[in-house]
């Protein structure tokens, strides 16, 4: 099912009445900020939920620990209880001050590709326009003192139904997410997708870079020291990455460092290293996530010397894809951006959206200036004459703030 059709799909189901339609006035609501204690009801209920993998507790808490805290966020989970004391929803949210700004978000910000609630798929599924509004209005009154509501990068389908957040006002956001169904084997879907002359060029390049650095082999990274080793080389070549593009580097910090190492090393049950070697060198890496039937593709690299040119990154990906289709996986998630590689391996796309609540006088203005902001990125990422302008003066600009530093 294409985005449009899903989309259709998905918000006559949403607003037609169901025989037992969800009320709000049968939930009892709470709040806390102590994240730890949570373990337990949080991770059953999102083995029944519809979140992504970026509303684990095992990812929320891990950001939170080496980021959140040192950005001086405070959490504040909401949470939707049935009256037989069973969590049926739960908004891993935060509350942040900036500039005297109070301002309530998701967890994860801007290193969670997907943001939004941990919901019940039994609830999800009896969910109208009228109750999701009643359900969520009720879970935000629990929050005091705030200036503005801000809830970025949410995806419009959750398991086949409109995001329930969109019975509120919303924009678009900057770029969307692309995936790819694995349904048949790896060499029926090359195929399919690329083509058997897409697939003969990639064999020459394979056979070119064995022939310059020795022979390629790809790996999974499931030793304390194999998961250290992939997880530094990633940091490495995807910093000298950004900095060849001119883009913000996102492992300036040692905190924010810190988070992906916690993760890769103490939490393999979601967090997935591999390596892809020519000869003794790693010439591309990925930092991925597993959840439920979905593969992530997060973050990718390759080697910025000589062995470029024959596309290790290419080849990484396919092999990352072809271990998907073997494991079981249904989903391959390219996750957020629209990169044009992309578009060559996905079947698949779904919009993110954004909610902006100002309550105050000062929170309007910030909501207004936000939404625009970021409506004004969208604009610039989605225009071919654009984009390309923007990355050109991106890069001139790193190079001058490197040169005068």
């Amino acid at each position: 099912m294409n985005a449009i059709a899903a989309l259709k799909h998905a918000e006559t189901l949403i607003n037609q009445q169901l025989a037992n339609p969800t009320r709000a006035d049968e939930m009892v609501f709470s709040t806390t900020s102590d994240i730890a204690s949570l373990q337990r009801v949080w991770r059953n209920l999102e083995q029944r939920s519809t979140a992504h993998v970026f509303q684990t507790w095992a990812w929320v808490s891990n950001w939170h620990t080496y980021i959140g805290e040192a950005r001086g966020i405070t959490p504040h989970i909401i949470m939707a209880t049935s009256r037989d004391g069973v969590m049926q929803a739960l908004l891993p949210m935060g509350i942040e001050t900036r500039s005297g700004l109070r301002t309530l978000l998701w967890l994860g910000d801007e290193h969670a590709d997907f943001k939004g609630p941990v919901i019940d798929r039994d609830l999800m599924a009896g969910l109208t326009t009228d109750t999701a509004k009643k359900l969520f209005d009720e879970a935000f009154r629990l929050t005091r003192g705030i200036d503005a509501v801000k809830l970025l990068d949410m995806p419009e389908i959750l398991n086949d139904q409109l995001n329930p957040l969109l019975v509120y006002p919303s924009q678009r956001g900057p770029a969307g997410t692309h995936s790819l169904t694995l349904n048949a084997k790896f060499d029926d879907l090359y195929k399919a997708r690329r083509g058997a002359s897409s697939r003969k060029k990639l064999r020459q390049r394979s056979r070119r870079l064995t022939q310059a650095a020795g022979p390629t082999k790809f790996k999974i990274a499931r030793t304390p020291q194999a998961r250290a080793e992939a997880i530094s080389v990633m940091i490495e070549q995807k910093r000298a990455r950004l900095a060849e593009m001119g883009a913000d580097d996102i492992f300036a910090t040692s905190n924010v460092r810190a988070f992906y190492r916690a993760l890769a090393e103490q939490h393999p049950e979601i967090c997935q290293l591999s390596t892809f070697k020519a000869g003794d060198d790693i010439v591309a890496t990925n930092w991925g996530l597993t959840w439920g039937d979905r593969y992530y593709y997060v973050l990718s690299t390759m080697t910025d010397g000589e062995y470029r040119c024959h596309s290790p990154g290419q080849l990484h990906l396919n092999e990352l894809i072809e271990w998907s289709t073997v494991r079981g996986f249904e989903v391959f998630d390219f996750t957020v951006g629209d990169e044009d590689y992309k578009d060559d391996w996905c079947d698949t796309s779904t919009d993110l959206f954004d909610v902006y609540i100002g309550l105050t006088i000062k929170g309007r203005a910030a909501a207004w200036l936000h939404g625009k902001a970021r409506a004004a990125k969208r604009y610039i990422k989605q225009s071919p004459r654009l984009w390309p302008v923007a990355k050109k003066l991106r890069k001139r600009l790193y190079d001058y703030r490197t040169h005068t530093a």
